[in-house]
C-alpha cells in the first residue's frame, strides 16, 4: 500500500467506506476494523471523530434553542467542520458496492427507507416506478401527474431525481418551479442529500407516529462521493456536477442538476430528466395574461428542453378548466407514425397518408378521496390503510376530517384541486349561493334554499292545502341508499324537504314483514306512520327498480303493505332520461334551486342538509358516485306532475286537558 507524504500508510476510500457499512449494520468498531482491514487503533479515531462531530451537532442544536426544520441545517454545518471530501470514498463500482446498496439501485422503496428514512406511501412507489418506465423508454415521453396539495409531490420529485442520480451519475437532471428562487431550494435539498455524510435522523414525532424512520445509511458511503474532489468543480445551489466514475471530463460534464423558474431564461440547457413542480399557480392560472404568457413559455421553452429519449414531468394539482395541466393534456402527438408519414400537411385534406393521433402527455391521477373504497368510519380514520387499500390517498396528511370540511363548504375547490376533476365554471348543477342565497360572481342577489327555522324531521308552519305528499329512494346494492320525503304546495309552486337519509341498507331494511308477528318494518314504515301523525301522509313512494329491489313490485306483502296504508309505490327507470333536456336532471333541477323554490330544513347547520347541498353543488354528467340525492330529488320533480294532492286528514277531537 502506498504511503502518503508523511510517511503513513494511506486507507484506500473503499476500504473507509466498508468499515462506515459495517457500523451502520450494527457491528463493533472491532469488527468493522476487521472487516475493512485496518488497525483497530485507525479505526476508534474514525469513529471518535465521528462521536465529537455528533456532540457538537446537538450542542448546536441546543444553543440555537431550534429543532432542525429542514434535511441539512445544524448537522449539515457541524460535519463541514469535522469531514472533508477527501475522507470520503471515491465513486464504488457496482461489483464492489454492498449488497444493501446493490438492493436500493433496484427497489425505490427499499432506497427511500435505507437512505432517507421514508415509510412507503404508495401513491409515490406507483408514480415512481412508473416514471422510471418512461425514462427507460427510447422514445421522448411526456406525463402530467395531478396530485392534491399536502400529499407529498415536492418529496416525490426529490427522491426520484436523487435515485436517478444514484443509478447513473451521467444522468441531466433539470428541476423547475414556479419561481428560480423556489428552484434554487429543490436543487440545493438534492445536493444536500447526496454529499451528507451521515445518517439522516427524522423528527421523532414522525417516527412514533409511523409516518418516518431512521435512515440506515447515507449515500456518499454506501456509494462513494458525489460531491468532487476537486476544488474547482461545479457545485452551486442552482446547479452542479456530481463526481464521476471515470477519471477526467469532469471539467466538460454538463451539470448534472440544474434549477429554473419558469419566469427565468434557461433556453441553453437540456435534460434527461425534466422534472417540473407546481409550476402553475393560483396567480398564473386565472388571470388572462399571466396565463397566456405561462402557457407560451412551456410551448417554446419548457418542452424544448428535453433530449431525445428522455422525460419532462410535470406535477401538480389542478386549479382550474384552463390550466397548465388542462392544456398540457389536450396536446396531440404524432410522433409514432412518422415511419408511416409521408410528410404530408396533416391538414391537408389531400394527404394520402394521415398520421394518427394519440395524447402527447400521459396522464396521472391520485384522487385524496376515493369514495367507491369507502367501506365506513374505520376506513377512513388516520390509522387506516391508504389507497389503494382504503379511501384516502395518505389518511394522515390528508385526514378525512380536513377533506370532509373542505368538501362540505367549498365543493367547487374539493372536486378541482383535490379530487382532480377538469370541470369548468358552470358545469356543476347548480351553484352553491343559489343555495345560501345572497349575492352571486354574476351580480345577481339569489333568495336561498335554507330555512333556519326548523330542522329535519319537522312541518313548516302555516301550511295551506292542497298539499302533495310524495318520498322517494334511490337504491344501490352495494353503496349508499338515498331517501327523501318531500312536500309540494302546487298555489305557491314551492317544495319542502321534510327529511332526507343517505345509508346503506338491505331491501328488508327499506321494508320488511315478520311473518311471526305479522308486522310491517323498515324505513317506508317508520315514515308512513310518521306522515301520517304529522298530518300529510305520504301518498306515493318513488322507488327506482333494478334487479336488486324488483322485490319491491314481486312480493304480495308489499302489495298489502300499499292496501294498508292507501299508498301508492311508483316504479322509476333510470336511463339516458336522465340527461334528457326537458325532463332531465339539468332541465328541471336548477331553475327550482336559482329561483329559491326548493326550501331545505337548515336550523343549527344540520349535517344531512349540507350534505344534500354539497352533493347538488358538486353534481356533473360524468361523475360516477355521490349523487343518490341528486337522484332522490330528480325523481319527485319528474313524477310531481303525474300525482293528485291528498287532503290532510282529520284531526280528532280530544279533551283540551289532554
Amino acid at each position: 500500500m502506498p504511503a502518503g507524504r508523511s510517511g503513513r500508510r494511506q486507507v484506500p476510500p473503499q476500504d473507509v467506506a466498508r468499515f462506515w457499512q459495517a457500523r451502520a449494520s450494527g457491528m463493533s468498531i472491532k469488527e468493522a476494523a476487521k472487516i475493512a482491514a485496518v488497525h483497530y487503533n485507525t479505526a476508534q479515531k474514525w469513529d471518535a471523530k465521528r462521536r465529537v462531530a455528533q456532540a457538537d451537532m446537538e450542542l448546536a442544536r441546543i444553543d440555537s434553542g431550534k429543532v432542525r426544520k429542514k434535511e441539512g441545517g445544524v448537522q449539515a454545518d457541524q460535519w463541514k467542520q469535522v469531514m472533508d471530501v477527501a475522507d470520503l470514498p471515491p465513486v464504488i463500482p457496482y461489483d464492489r458496492l454492498s449488497v444493501e446498496a446493490q438492493r436500493g439501485l433496484e427497489d425505490f422503496d427499499y432506497f427511500r427507507r435505507r437512505y432517507l428514512g421514508r415509510v412507503p406511501s404508495p401513491w409515490q412507489v406507483d408514480a415512481a416506478y412508473k416514471i422510471v418506465a418512461w425514462l427507460e423508454s427510447p422514445e421522448k415521453e411526456f406525463v402530467c401527474l395531478n396530485v392534491p396539495p399536502g400529499a407529498g409531490k415536492s418529496t416525490l420529485f426529490h427522491d426520484v431525481a436523487v435515485w436517478m442520480i444514484v443509478r447513473n451519475r451521467k444522468i441531466r437532471v433539470l428541476i423547475g418551479s414556479v419561481t428560480q428562487t423556489l428552484a434554487k431550494q429543490y436543487s440545493r435539498r438534492i445536493r444536500e442529500t447526496l454529499e451528507r455524510p451521515f445518517p439522516l435522523e427524522p423528527d421523532q414525532i414522525l417516527v412514533e407516529k409511523g409516518l418516518a424512520v431512521n435512515a440506515e445509511a447515507c449515500l456518499s458511503i454506501d456509494y462513494g462521493r458525489f460531491k468532487p474532489s476537486s476544488s474547482g468543480a461545479l457545485w452551486r445551489a442552482e446547479e452542479f456536477v456530481v463526481e464521476q466514475e471515470s477519471l477526467g471530463g469532469l471539467d466538460n460534464k454538463e451539470p448534472t442538476v440544474s434549477a429554473y423558474g419558469i419566469d427565468s431564461e434557461f433556453i441553453g440547457h437540456r435534460a434527461d430528466l425534466c422534472l417540473f413542480d407546481d409550476v402553475a399557480s393560483s396567480e398564473n392560472s386565472k388571470e388572462s395574461v399571466a396565463r397566456d404568457k405561462l402557457l407560451e413559455r412551456w410551448d417554446t421553452m419548457a418542452e424544448a428542453r428535453c433530449d431525445p429519449g428522455g422525460l419532462l414531468a410535470v406535477i401538480g394539482q389542478r386549479l382550474g378548466s384552463g390550466d397548465l395541466y388542462a392544456h398540457c393534456l389536450g396536446k396531440i402527438s404524432y410522433e409514432d407514425f412518422e415511419d408511416n408519414y409521408d410528410g404530408s400537411d396533416v391538414t391537408d385534406q389531400s394527404a394520402s397518408v394521415e398520421p394518427e393521433k394519440k395524447s402527447k402527455y400521459h396522464h396521472l391521477i391520485y384522487k385524496a378521496y376515493y369514495e367507491e373504497l369507502d367501506t365506513g368510519k374505520d376506513s377512513k380514520k388516520t390509522t387506516a390503510p391508504p389507497w389503494p387499500d382504503g379511501p384516502l390517498l395518505d389518511p394522515y396528511r390528508l385526514s378525512w376530517k380536513d377533506l370532509s370540511y373542505i368538501r362540505y363548504s367549498t365543493p367547487q375547490k374539493f372536486e378541482v384541486v383535490y379530487q382532480q376533476q377538469d370541470l369548468a365554471t358552470g358545469t356543476y348543477l347548480i351553484e352553491r349561493v343559489w343555495a345560501t342565497g345572497g349575492m352571486g360572481p354574476d351580480g345577481v342577489l339569489y333568495p336561498g334554499c335554507i330555512d333556519n327555522d326548523r330542522r329535519p324531521g319537522y312541518i313548516p308552519a302555516h301550511l295551506e292545502p292542497p298539499i302533495i305528499s310524495i318520498a322517494t329512494v334511490d337504491p344501490s346494492p352495494t353503496n349508499f341508499w338515498a331517501i327523501q320525503w318531500w312536500l309540494y304546495q302546487p298555489d305557491t309552486n314551492l317544495r319542502y324537504l321534510v327529511d332526507v337519509e343517505r345509508c346503506r341498507l338491505t331491501a328488508e331494511e327499506l321494508l320488511g314483514f315478520d311473518t311471526g308477528s305479522r308486522e310491517y318494518g323498515g324505513i317506508m314504515e317508520v315514515w308512513q306512520n310518521r306522515s301520517f301523525d304529522m298530518g300529510y301522509p305520504i301518498s306515493h313512494w318513488v322507488v327506482e327498480v333494478n334487479a336488486a329491489q324488483r322485490f319491491l313490485l314481486a312480493h304480495d306483502f308489499v302489495r298489502k303493505w300499499q292496501a294498508l296504508h292507501s299508498v301508492m309505490v311508483v316504479a322509476h327507470t333510470t336511463s339516458r332520461n336522465k340527461l334528457d333536456e326537458n325532463l332531465g336532471v339539468e332541465a328541471l333541477l336548477p331553475p327550482l334551486w336559482r329561483n329559491g323554490q326548493v326550501r331545505l330544513p337548515t336550523m343549527r347547520e344540520n349535517w344531512k342538509t349540507l350534505a344534500f347541498i354539497e352533493e347538488m353543488s358538486s353534481w356533473t354528467r360524468n361523475k360516477k358516485h355521490g349523487t343518490d340525492l341528486v337522484m332522490a330529488h330528480w325523481f319527485a320533480e319528474l313524477h310531481m306532475p303525474s300525482l293528485g294532492p291528498v287532503k290532510a286528514p282529520p284531526r280528532l277531537w280530544r279533551p283540551s286537558w289532554i
